[in-house]
């Protein structure tokens, strides 16, 4: 039985249902799993805490800590022993600097000495993959590893923050059998962090298209008061601060429409400023944090979602953004701005809109447009279901990830 070593830096996390979904698919495919983490989370803090104890992950999970000391002379005298003990691994050529060598291999060696009967391991965002990457150059690990990007390991601003990455990287990718990501979007920007495109395998973020299932219908009728739904973190690249302008601009065409976001973040007093400040207080809510069943009953709720990422100032936006997948799951058509790897996540004109970034008037027609007519938004809500089961359940991408642990 090959044991799958997943590497995040967090476990359990407060999102990130996409890795447990991953780490659970595994372990219903047969394989012995386990969990390397760089912080301990609360279970209680994690949308998942029913998975993570049904499947018992936390006694699979370990915490890394190569226990290096604080002092440069309890590192010399510490790491004498490691040294001797894997010299043929500590003397191999690795492109790292030779202080890190003597002051802070020792420790890692003596770590990843007891990981080395792990078959494969999966890095969850490339930046928790140096110490393995820089322990399977040297040879003392000879497992398979797979990279996975998310979107944020991949963000840069400019020449020099690119230049930055392609050197952090440049050993992950060398030691990487395959290099995951989302939406050929991201793919673009991995390639240009140097990573060959013979590595490179587009598997998109899925959900369990089972839990995300509406039990009726979605309908508009004359009579009825269409909601419209949200939800992520309350940050710039999100794009909240559009949404609730489009929304202020059909209110003010008389049309009865309610907004919810769900999330919570540090534009929060910023977005409710912008509320007050529109009327909307009627008609846009901010309601927090909410778990997965809870979100699962808003959208069973709501007719229409609102997926308005943006581009930041920073140049950081959506690489993917699974919540699209569980609205569309729910009978939701989208309407979104066409802005990094949002388009690749709905078929517009027949499970979403997506109009220009930025763009409230557009956003705001695009809402419209839905509610126009009752007969094609019904036929829109079927489509965008049958959208995310042929192309984001979990099973195709747990099919998709074992061909890559089995090849």
């Amino acid at each position: 039985m090959k044991t799958i070593c997943f590497v995040v830096h967090s476990f359990p996390s407060v999102s990130e249902t996409f890795i447990i979904n991953q780490i659970v698919g595994a372990k219903k495919q047969g394989f012995s799993v386990c969990i390397l983490t760089h912080k301990l989370g609360s279970l209680e803090q994690s949308s998942q805490q029913d998975l993570i104890e049904k499947y018992d992950l936390l006694s699979n999970t370990i915490v890394i800590d190569y226990k290096i000391p604080k002092s440069k002379l309890k590192q010399l005298t510490g790491g004498l022993v490691p040294i001797i003990r894997n010299f043929k691994y500590w003397i191999r050529p690795v492109n790292v600097s030779l202080k890190h060598r003597i002051l802070n291999w020792p420790f890692l060696l003596k770590f990843y000495n007891e990981l080395k009967a792990i078959d494969v391991f999966h890095i969850q965002y490339a930046m928790m993959g140096t110490g393995i990457a820089e322990m399977t150059k040297n040879g003392l690990l000879n497992a398979k590893v797979i990279t996975t990007f998310h979107g944020h390991d991949a963000h840069f601003k400019n020449d020099k923050e690119l230049k930055r990455l392609q050197n952090t990287y440049k050993l992950l990718f060398n030691v990487s059998k395959y290099v995951t990501v989302n939406t050929p979007y991201l793919e673009t920007k991995i390639r240009s962090l140097g990573c060959e495109r013979s590595k490179l395998n587009v598997i998109p973020m899925a959900i369990d298209v089972n839990y995300f299932k509406s039990d009726q219908t979605k309908m508009l009728t004359t009579k009825t008061k269409i909601k419209l739904i949200s939800v992520g973190r309350l940050i710039e690249f999100k794009g909240f601060e559009y949404a609730i302008k489009a929304v202020k601009l059909i209110v003010d065409k008389g049309i009865n429409i309610h907004y919810t976001i769900i999330g919570e973040g540090d534009l929060y007093k910023q977005l409710q400023d912008q509320i007050q400040s529109l009327n909307l207080n009627n008609h846009v809510a901010l309601v927090g944090k909410k778990s997965q069943d809870a979100i699962k009953m808003a959208l069973q709720e709501h007719h229409i979602y609102l997926m308005s990422s943006i581009t930041s100032a920073k140049g950081r936006c959506e690489t993917q953004g699974v919540v699209t997948a569980e609205a569309q799951a729910m009978g939701l058509p989208i309407v979104a701005f066409n802005s990094g790897g949002v388009p690749y996540t709905i078929v517009d004109g027949e499970t979403g809109v997506l109009v220009p970034e930025k763009n409230v008037e557009a956003y705001a027609s695009g809402i419209v447009e839905l509610l126009k007519d009752s007969d094609r938004y019904q036929i829109m809500s079927r489509q965008a279901r049958e959208f995310v089961v042929n192309n984001f359940s979990n099973k195709l991408m747990i099919d998709h990830f074992v061909s890559l642990y089995e090849n």
